[in-house]
């Protein structure tokens, strides 16, 4: 209460854009927050499972943070413990989400109308189908596998929702009608004797367009007749029934359904009467036919996905298990019939429709598989519809992915005229089916490839116990210990795929497991049954996968060829690189999705590893052509990424650069390799238009790597492109602490430039030979430089490269311990970055200032700032900007005397220079930390501080002036705890300083 008044709580709306609607408005959503909080909603009231949220889309990494924005968001509306974590999983209540009223109110309706009360069924759907908001529902939440299926279940419902309301506005009307007496066709004596008319003409309206909209729902069509006819007349509704004559001949081949005709025939007689129910024979106990094969294995790692069936198929009558081959649809879909169903739970049948060669044969041969006698005078969906009646029955049709539209067709027939019918289908594509519920059967998960594995860790996961139960069943012996890595690693090269693991176990009698990785690479036979009674389909890998390649056109199966070629994930751009010129579907990769060749999810696709790998050896003299198409995209992909990364938008350029990390990685070895004339000098351009990435991301020494070589081939190149690659080799040359070849590169870069007259590209060659000085602590040298650079930025109006230099300024400053002039320039630079929006620079210029507020004592203001300047860097992403925040951070600890607190951050720092090759902060940070164990350990610490004198000796780069103070004091403090003429060893000679 307050003010005494009562608050109201707020609202989860997924009738529309998905909202979370608070007392005085909606509420702000982050785009994870609003995705989890539509797939929660759509599963209101119950616990949804770790697995079912990943299957909905949602990124298992991000879910932490997602769930505590959702569980604020919902405390600010007014409903705080609405979301509830538990150990299966995470629950939203119900109470509160407009879907589920929506629900409510439309089951209280559809009882209403069984009962014959039309006028509350009425009041009770307008109720309901008020709920719906304008626009798209669940706009806003990008959702996948099972919740974009809700989605579309909770989209359809409204559309039967409204025929569902008007068919009782439209029995009203008929009743009056019927109880005045009149002919139809006196429409005078209409009007008279009913009010409806109007809502019968409004229904008309409504439902014509509807119709135009979904011309092959019969059930359109038969209200819009009934409506017709009861606000227009005979003559109206007969040409009513012309057009949907004319519309299934036309797109189906056949005349519509028996109540249609029906229907037609008592308009055309002007009578409107209750069509009598066609009589039923008595009802009989079904037959126990084509009962579920018994399965000879257990079923592991799939406890969720079971109960995710039963779910499903408690709520839906057509149920379709969709995944890859090999994934174990069948199986996974005997365990589901095969489960308890009480007394009154369905009986189970199985049909196997691998053989069936058409869509047409559909019903025949689920026919014959039920026994049923075959009689040419009667319709194979009659036969089957009457043998099932009114039973309940569980009708599992097996492998349909070659017979979709058959198999479709069959559901929508039999679920129409079987009400306790419910179907459980496998499919490597979805049936496209009315309110059908799909279930992705993705590949088991599997542990992380690498070392120290046990056989009682891998145990617990279900893709490598499953190659250990089926090795030991095939070789009659257990795996032996020392295998536990390569089975690992092996069920990580087969992407957790059933079929494929299952085919490798059965090669342990003869070889070892790390025998099987080995050859598994280069040899796609050695993924073949043994056993001669497997169906075709699961010899092999290659026969699964070319069992879904038959049913796609010479074009698209060329296309999914060329996908081999992608190193890891690809987005929708990458695959349309490699299309042209080979397929000119534009739908190719929707197909190859559709058929469970591709994986999709987040905007991203990839194609499993046996999958990529049988792509691949179909893919033979295209290579090439394929490959060199790969490098081209991703060297255009490249070139514009590092143009965001040395401007203004730098994020966006990481974003793209990172997500395709391994597929930069192909194209540079594909073009240093072939060097193929299609992409001239791909490798001098792709190595430079990676460098500033790979400074970024800390892969100093790879890129060097790649820059070197390329300006060895091509010693030819155009100068402009040379310069920029020595220009970029100078700079991670410099970061590596390499400075006479950063120097002589730098030299190379300036020459060029300015033969060509480039005063910015100078400019940078500039700042590189600033920073080079200033790590060898020539600060005037390096002054000089950074001046001269900003004086060139200033000449050409580039304001970002001016602030950098002002910035590198700035550092140089205070390293040479000239701290007010370091804060002067810190400061603006500061205030520039913000707001050109430079993210890592604006990093750097807080730990700058932060750096200045150490060496000036204030240790409050140090932490402050570099606290923040940490938050940014780990937000980035950036190791060389987290590496030296950390340091930084570990001296103030030492200043304020946290010796402990200090070596976290230090050693910290240490492991991150040492992993990019940054040996000048490597240096640093040793010392600090000889300064630490100082105290506690002096012989660690005199080793520690002769590390780094060791390291500068070969680098070339003395202590920075303002450290200096603190590194001569720490020599001086271990020379006199030393000096009792204990021996030391070599290594910890404190040198002179």
């Amino acid at each position: 209460m307050t003010d005494g008044l009562r608050v109201r709580p707020g609202q989860v709306r997924l009738l529309g854009p998905v909202e979370l609607a608070g007392p005085v408005g909606p509420v702000p959503l982050a785009a994870g927050a609003r995705r989890l909080l539509a797939v929660l909603g759509l599963r209101g009231g119950e616990v949804v499972g770790w697995a079912q949220l990943s299957a909905a889309g949602l990124d298992p990494v991000a879910l932490d943070r997602d769930s505590a924005a959702l569980a604020g968001a919902l405390a600010r509306a007014g409903l705080r413990g609405a979301l509830q974590t538990r150990a299966s999983g995470m629950r939203l209540s119900g109470r509160y989400v407009d879907a589920l009223r929506y629900h409510d109110e439309l089951r209280r309706a559809r009882s209403r109308r069984t009962a014959g009360d039309l006028p509350a069924a009425v009041a009770l759907y307008d109720r309901a189908l008020a709920r719906w908001r304008s626009g798209t529902p669940l706009d806003g939440a990008a959702l996948a596998g099972w919740a974009e299926a809700e989605a579309k279940r909770l989209r359809d419902s409204r559309t039967r929702a409204r025929e569902e309301r008007w068919d009782c506005v439209l029995r009203q009307a008929a009743d009056a009608v019927r109880a005045s007496g009149a002919p139809v066709a006196d429409r005078a004596a209409v009007r008279a004797g009913i009010e409806g008319t109007r809502a019968a003409q409004e229904a008309a309206t409504e439902l014509e367009a509807g119709v135009a909209k979904h011309p092959l729902r019969e059930r359109r069509w038969e209200l819009l007749l009934t409506a017709t006819l009861l606000s227009r007349g005979r003559a109206a509704a007969r040409s009513v029934y012309e057009r949907a004559l004319r519309t299934f001949a036309d797109q189906l081949g056949v005349e519509p359904g028996e109540r249609l005709r029906a229907l037609a025939a008592a308009a055309e007689r002007g009578d409107i009467a209750e069509l009598p129910a066609p009589p039923r024979p008595e009802p009989r106990a079904p037959r126990r036919v084509a009962a579920p094969p018994v399965p000879l294995t257990s079923l592991l790692g799939r406890e969720a996905l079971l109960d995710d069936i039963a779910v499903r198929l408690a709520g839906h009558r057509l149920v379709t298990l969709v995944g890859p081959g090999g994934a174990g649809k069948t199986r996974l879909a005997i365990a589901a019939a095969g489960r308890p169903w009480g007394a009154d739970g369905p009986v189970a049948w199985f049909v196997d429709l691998s053989v069936v060669d058409r869509p047409g044969r559909v019903p025949a041969a689920v026919a014959e598989t039920l026994g049923l006698r075959e009689d040419p005078g009667l319709d194979p969906v009659d036969a089957i519809a009457e043998e099932i009646g009114p039973h309940a029955v569980l009708l599992v049709l097996d492998n349909c992915e070659h017979l979709v539209a058959g198999c479709g067709e069959l559901a929508r027939q039999l679920l129409a005229r079987c009400p306790r019918l419910r179907i459980l289908a496998t499919s490597r594509a979805p049936l496209r089916a009315e309110d059908e519920s799909v279930v992705p059967v993705p590949p088991l998960p599997v542990p992380a490839a690498g070392t120290g594995h046990t056989l009682a860790e891998l145990a617990t996961h279900a893709a490598t116990r499953l190659f250990l139960e089926r090795a030991q069943a095939r070789s009659g012996r257990p795996v032996p210990e020392g295998s536990a890595d390569a089975v690992a690693q092996l069920c990580a090269e087969l992407d957790g795929l059933p079929l494929a693991i299952e085919l490798a176990a059965a090669r342990t009698p003869l070889l070892s497991v790390p025998e099987i990785v080995a050859r598994i690479r280069t040899d796609q036979r050695l993924l073949h049954s043994p056993d001669p009674t497997a169906p075709a389909r699961h010899r092999t890998v290659a026969a699964a996968v070319e069992s879904s390649l038959e049913q796609l056109g010479p074009d698209v199966q060329r296309f999914f060829e060329r996908l081999a070629v992608f190193a890891g994930g690809f987005d929708a751009d990458a695959a349309d690189a490699l299309r042209a010129g080979t397929c000119s579907d534009p739908t190719a990769l929707d197909q190859l999705v559709d058929a469970s060749l591709v994986e999709q999810g987040s905007g991203r696709y990839r194609l499993l590893m046996p999958i990529r790998r049988h792509a691949l050896a179909r893919l033979h003299a295209d290579v090439p052509a394929a490959r060199t198409a790969h490098a081209a995209h991703y060297l255009r992909l490249a070139e514009s990424a590092d143009a965001d990364l040395r401007g203004h938008a730098q994020e966006s350029g990481l974003a793209r650069l990172r997500a395709d990390a391994a597929n930069l990685r192909a194209a540079m070895a594909w073009l240093a390799e072939a060097r193929p004339s299609a992409v001239p000098f791909g490798d001098l351009r792709l190595a430079t238009a990676l460098a500033m990435f790979c400074r970024i991301e800390g892969h100093y020494r790879e890129a060097r790597g790649w820059l070197a070589a390329a300006l060895a081939r091509h010693p030819r190149a155009p100068a402009l492109l040379r310069g920029a690659a020595a220009a970029d080799a100078a700079m991670l040359a410099m970061l590596l602490c390499d400075y006479s070849a950063a120097a002589e590169y730098a030299g190379s870069a300036r020459a060029a430039y300015r033969a060509l007259g480039d005063r910015r590209a100078e400019a940078r060659v500039e700042m590189i030979l600033g920073s080079v000085a200033r790590e060898r602590a020539q600060y005037e040298a390096s002054a000089a430089h950074l001046d001269k650079a900003a004086a060139i930025y200033v000449e050409c109006g580039d304001e970002l490269g001016e602030a950098r230099a002002v910035q590198l300024r700035g550092f140089t400053a205070w390293l040479a311990g000239d701290f007010d002039r370091a804060e002067l320039r810190l400061r603006a630079c500061r205030r520039w970055f913000e707001r050109l929006g430079d993210a890592e620079a604006s990093a750097s210029a807080l730990m700058n200032l932060g750096a200045v507020a150490l060496y000036r004592g204030d240790t409050d203001r140090a932490t402050s700032l570099l606290d923040a300047a940490l938050e940014r860097y780990a937000a980035l992403g950036f190791p060389e900007g987290v590496g030296w925040a950390h340091n930084l951070r570990g001296l103030v600890e030492l200043r304020t005397g946290r010796a402990d607190r200090a070596e976290e951050h230090l050693a910290l720092s240490l492991a991150t220079h040492r992993k990019v090759g940054d040996r000048w902060r490597t240096a640093s940070v040793l010392e600090a930390l000889a300064e630490v164990h100082r105290r506690d350990d002096p012989t660690r610490a005199a080793e520690l501080l002769a590390d780094a004198s060791r390291i500068r000796d070969e680098i070339g780069a003395p202590v920075p002036a303002c450290e200096r103070p603190d590194t001569e004091a720490t020599a001086a403090a271990l020379r006199a705890a030393l000096g009792d003429g204990t021996p030391l060893p070599a290594r910890a000679l404190i040198p002179p300083l």
